[in-house]
């Protein structure tokens, strides 16, 4: 029977990919939530060309939930050819009814305050969650949280765009997307789960994911949604630890090589080129973090590498992340402050690198294969 969609507060968008021992979780957490009435939440499943199981589930699981509230449309299914993650997402953004939008990975979940927590700071255009608990999927006693809490920061009147539950931030401060950028995005708070977006900001300005990127698309959203800000304290930071990230060991680490883990070094030359544009606001200090960041992403980019067995490894691949590696880290080390802002261990790493590119790949594995 068909229903007459009615706009919701939040819509919660979950992209599916093979995530068939994950996904009746996920969105049970996300049908759990409290103090927020069932009518104004709608669940969006973008099923991104699942071939484990992943599609039917759901798809039963949207029957089986809106059987269950009596009526349609609480969880919303989309089918999709595999186009990736970015595609999922802006999907579910074009779908999407909620005055608000989250997304939640299908292999974590959430606590049942998760929404009513951000949705108590809906004074501001984007919310920040501050603390997310990190699941080892091997263990339940590995069940760290992970960076600081951010305290309450009023807006002085400007609209929430972004919720956030962040890493780092003063107490009791108005946030400015410059702000966040600098304080938050630029301290590794680069992905969009755990917090809450104002739709009519994203829609109204087109903004999406970078589709065709494999990995880096939530730092480059969170990047042109902040920047579009600016000056305006629209971000709110909120101290809540609702959000469980399932951090899996058999994920992409333990994969073979792939050229789209290269796609770590684009995403942040694109991050470069988009801060850029409001260096006058931004400080100095910032281009030395995402230098740094640079030359952190390319050596891990060369570290995946270097896993992979040498005999059987594809030598025009290998000469190609060589020379991109050794390329970023040669752009990055232009920024001054840059080589005295690095670790002590990434300072040994550089100069292997660029000593012996080949030396550091065979060390760097031989390392790791004996851990």
């Amino acid at each position: 029977m068909d229903c007459v969609l009615m706009d919701k507060k939040v819509s919660i968008i979950i992209p599916v990919y093979q995530a068939v021992k994950y996904l009746k979780r996920c969105v049970e957490s996300c049908l759990g939530q409290r103090e927020i009435d069932p009518e104004e939440l709608e669940i969006i499943l973008v099923d991104d060309g699942s071939t484990d199981g992943s599609s039917e589930l759901a798809d039963e699981l949207e029957k089986s939930a809106n059987c269950v509230f009596d009526r349609n449309y609480i969880v919303k299914v989309i089918h999709t050819d595999n186009k990736g993650v970015s595609h999922a997402r802006n999907l579910g953004i074009e779908k999407a009814t909620g005055k608000y939008i989250c997304f939640v990975d299908a292999d974590d979940y959430v606590d049942e305050h998760f929404v009513a927590n951000l949705l108590a700071s809906e004074d501001n255009d984007i919310a920040a969650d501050v603390q997310s608990t990190v699941i080892k999927s091997n263990s339940a006693k590995n069940v760290d949280k992970s960076g600081d809490i951010f305290e309450n920061c009023a807006l002085d009147g400007d609209k929430p765009v972004i919720i956030d539950s962040t890493d780092i931030y003063l107490s009791g401060l108005n946030i400015s997307g410059y702000q966040y950028i600098e304080n938050s995005i630029l301290n590794r708070n680069t992905h969009v789960w755990g917090k809450l977006f104002l739709l009519s900001e994203i829609k109204d300005n087109n903004i999406s994911f970078k589709e065709g990127l494999t990995i880096g698309e939530d730092l480059l959203f969170l990047l042109d949604l902040a920047l579009l800000q600016g000056k305006k304290k629209t971000v709110k930071c909120v101290g809540t630890n609702d959000y469980v990230y399932v951090d899996n060991p058999e994920g992409a680490m333990k994969k073979a090589f792939k050229e789209s883990y290269l796609d770590e070094i684009v995403c942040w030359r694109n991050a470069e080129e988009k801060l850029l544009g409001a260096r006058e606001y931004i400080s100095s200090y910032s281009f030395v973090s995402v230098a740094v960041s640079q030359i952190m992403t390319a050596l891990l980019v060369a570290g995946k590498l270097a896993r992979t067995d040498e005999g059987t490894r594809d030598k025009a691949l290998e000469a190609l992340v060589i020379s991109k590696v050794k390329e970023q880290i040669g752009h990055a080390l232009k920024v001054r402050g840059t080589f005295a802002a690095l670790e002590l261990g990434y300072k040994i790493k550089v100069t292997l690198f660029r000593f012996s590119p080949k030396f550091y790949l065979k060390l760097y594995g031989n390392y790791k294969s004996q851990r």
